[in-house]
């Protein structure tokens, strides 16, 4: 795709020193978005900003909400019909419980070639790693044609405002392709689960935990979601199968809240609580039945717990209401994504994967939603993620990532963006 020449300068103006020096800045600001706390990720776009800003690369910050500023990194050098984007966030999950961390969430601490803490895998490290390709693609002046973007953005670990900003803006109407920077351990990724975010509202009456018979418990009708749950991943794993890419798709209860706001209180049963569920999608399964069945759980587990009480009622001699409500209410929604694998932007990677590693390229699929979830949904972008780290690692205590992948990972994402904005870049070239 590209000359061996041309790419090989490409490569060299790969700095390693210099992309563990920018993961390690990034790193220690925190960027959790925490109002409470008052962090967000302010601090780590102004960093990105300044940086790009140095190796004079045109740049812009916009707000999307107060705080939360996406950074627009562009480099045109000649006019061309593409245009690629190097898509990576600045904000990271929280660490929890610190004192569970060996070493500091925000230390950036380096033990032999592997780097700890909170987005050193999620997505930091990736995004010193895209910036320093950007960099060496600019340095090493490859005639490339058309347009290079870096889209820094924030909120993807949260509503993912920042892509949703970026194209409400027009960033993304001209954009051809999109490379996903996220921790894959290397795989290329053409596909990626969807995504249904879902809270469970339950209403009973509080009451004395001494006299529970006074009120009426919510708990029945969280534990009966909860088995339905179960049981609708079943049904869905036996109808649907494992994708050969993405797995099994989940209903995964995983926020239970009694009461559903205030402080809970052992001698006091609560009159609502709340159940948040993570429905993780596959290719095989229709959005519109997974609502329906969600519905469905919903109406059966209020006529089971109910007729339950009643039942109970009339073995204890009891006449009280059994007007337990559940209400659902749809959060989010992610589809599924699935790149064609003879799209360019898929061939670039496959190259520079082959060429960077000296292995054949394994294809996987992204067990989450990202970014690029909004890019391909809502604007046709083809997009393909890719980037260093275990791809078990994000949002766990000590998080890591291997410094050597990482290197590794900035020469593919040059040389990748190389290749697709090659002038020639539909011939097969000396390197391939």
């Amino acid at each position: 795709m590209v000359p061996f020449q041309q790419i090989q300068t490409v490569l060299k103006a790969v700095n390693p020193k210099e992309l563990i020096d920018l993961a390690s800045q990034l790193i220690r600001i925190n960027s959790v978005f925490d109002p409470a706390a008052g962090t967000n990720e302010t601090e780590a776009a102004l960093a990105v900003a300044r940086w790009a800003e140095a190796e004079g690369f045109q740049v812009e910050v916009e707000e999307t909400a107060p705080g939360r500023p996406n950074v627009i990194i562009t480099y045109s050098p000649s006019p061309g019909p593409l245009s690629l984007i190097l898509e990576g966030h600045t904000d990271v999950v929280t660490p929890g419980d610190p004192t569970r961390w060996r070493r500091d969430p925000f230390g950036a601490q380096v033990v032999g070639r592997t780097m700890y803490g909170r987005g050193s895998n999620d997505t930091k490290g990736n995004l010193a790693a895209m910036l320093v390709a950007l960099a060496a693609i600019k340095r090493s002046d490859a005639p490339i044609r058309g347009t290079l973007i870096g889209a820094v953005l924030c909120d993807e670990e949260g509503d993912m405002l920042g892509v949703r900003d970026f194209i409400a803006r027009g960033r993304a109407d001209k954009v051809s392709a999109a490379i996903i920077c996220e921790p894959q351990d290397g795989l290329i990724c053409c596909t990626q689960k969807g995504a249904i975010r879902v809270r469970y509202s339950l209403s009973g009456r509080m009451a004395h935990g001494a006299m529970p018979l006074s009120g009426l418990n919510t708990a029945p009708g969280l534990a009966r979601l909860i088995e339905g749950l179960a049981a609708l991943e079943r049904e869905a794993a036996a109808v649907c199968g494992r994708d050969e890419y993405l797995g099994w798709p989940s209903f995964t209860p995983t926020v239970v809240r009694a009461p559903a706001a205030g402080a809970p209180q052992l001698n006091v049963m609560p009159g609502e609580s709340e159940l948040l569920v993570d429905v993780r999608t596959i290719l095989a399964q229709s959005h519109e039945q997974v609502r329906a069945d969600l519905m469905d759980l919903a109406v059966r587990a209020e006529a089971e717990v109910n007729q339950a009480y009643l039942e109970a009622d009339r073995f204890l001699g009891l006449e009280r209401p059994a007007d337990l409500k559940i209400r659902v209410e749809f959060l989010t929604e992610r589809p599924c994504t699935l790149t064609d694998r003879e799209e360019p932007v898929v061939k670039a990677v496959d190259w520079a994967t082959r060429l960077i590693s000296g292995r054949q390229p394994v294809y996987a699929g992204v067990a989450g939603a990202t970014d690029g979830t909004f890019l391909w949904s809502m604007k046709n972008i083809p997009i393909v993620t890719i980037g260093a780290g275990d791809r078990q690692v994000p949002h766990q205590v000590d998080e890591w990532v291997d410094l050597d992948q990482l290197i590794e990972t900035a020469k593919i994402f040059a040389a990748s963006a190389a290749a697709y904005l090659w002038p020639d870049q539909g011939s097969d070239g000396e390197a391939a």
